[in-house]
């Protein structure tokens, strides 16, 4: 009997633990108002995670609003990355373009395709906000 609840704990432990440590969680905290998959978010303290494998789901969410965002693998064989989360500025408007959870490769982000006309117009440049 003993053998028989060792065995059920180990089996719930294993459940509980392993899905949460395979998977990143960046905590980032932000500093300006920004857009992701569309939505505007507020500048704060944000958890960004995967919500599956391999990794096209990823949302970003604080303790009042969030976003899910279909991502892309982008790869960067030549430069390793430091956990962080990439925007574009333009117009005073900041877009999330990139995260990155791994050294040499990460996630793209799509632009709103107003977001885009804008970029094209004005320019833009790229912000990095590193990951605690």
């Amino acid at each position: 009997m003993k053998f028989c609840k060792f065995s059920l704990f180990v089996a719930l432990f294993a459940a509980v633990c392993l899905p949460a440590g395979a998977q990143t969680t960046l905590r980032v905290n932000i500093p300006f108002n920004f857009v992701a998959a569309g939505k505007s978010l507020p500048a704060g303290q944000y958890r960004v995670r995967s919500l599956d494998k391999p990794d096209n789901a990823w949302v970003i969410t604080n303790d009042q609003v969030g976003a899910v965002m279909l991502t892309s693998r982008v790869d960067s064989p030549q430069k390793t990355h430091r956990p962080s989360l990439v925007f574009l500025q333009a117009g005073g408007a900041y877009s999330l373009v990139q995260i990155w959870d791994e050294d040499h490769s990460g996630r793209d982000v799509p632009k709103a395709n107003v977001k885009k006309t804008l970029v094209a117009d004005e320019g833009g440049k790229f912000v990095e906000i590193g990951a605690e």
